[in-house]
């Protein structure tokens, strides 16, 4: 409120309510099938409002994602760090962030099959992925080199990369009773991840 008594616009209000009618409209028309003017109605706003906050809908639906994501930060290193080991950070680590991504719709909805070059576009392509993966994981995995519990010569960017593809191949395979059995993701992590980690 100003002095006079007249509501003033709170851009982080604005574009937080923007977001959230998108993701609305991702959820009932697809992300391929939302447009700006829908976004813009029902947000209960201008086109021009929307456009000013965001260049396109791939900016909306880049921004989506990684603000879920960022706001799962925090309690997926606190997940990590409480398994006992290296070796059950690694794994259990992945399976959770595969876990909460299956449950998530937003994710869920950008890695389904009908959306999956819209995904690999936006997140994949733009480098957006990655980079969310290696602010989660990087801290993790810079205290195990410098304690040699994974190899020093490890390219964490790289290691990073690969541990985004996989999550994203995980999560894109649905949430069938067989999908929702994390035991065989567990056992190929085991068998094919961890040796190409461990010193």
């Amino acid at each position: 409120m100003t002095a006079r008594g007249t509501e003033i616009e709170r851009p982080a209000d604005t574009r937080s309510a923007i977001l959230a009618a998108a993701e609305s409209c991702f959820a009932r028309l697809g992300i391929a099938g939302t447009t700006m003017e829908d976004v813009a109605k029902a947000a209960s706003s201008s086109r021009a409002t929307v456009y000013r906050y965001f260049a396109d809908r791939d900016a909306l639906v880049t921004e989506s994602v990684v603000r879920r994501a960022r706001a799962n930060m925090a309690s997926a290193r606190e997940f990590i760090a409480r398994r006992p080991t290296i070796e059950d950070s690694i794994v259990e680590g992945i399976c959770e962030d595969v876990r909460r991504g299956r449950r998530d719709p937003m994710v869920h909805r950008l890695v389904s099959p009908a959306e999956m070059v819209l995904a690999a576009r936006l997140l994949t392509e733009s480098g957006r992925a990655r980079e969310l993966t290696y602010e989660l994981w990087q801290p993790i995995l810079a205290r195990a080199q410098a304690t040699g519990t994974i190899r020093a010569d490890l390219d964490l960017r790289l290691l990073c990369e690969w541990i985004s593809e996989l999550e994203m191949y995980y999560i894109a395979r649905g949430s069938t009773p067989e999908a929702e059995n994390l035991d065989t993701i567990r056992a190929r992590l085991r068998t094919f991840l961890l040796p190409a980690l461990l010193p």
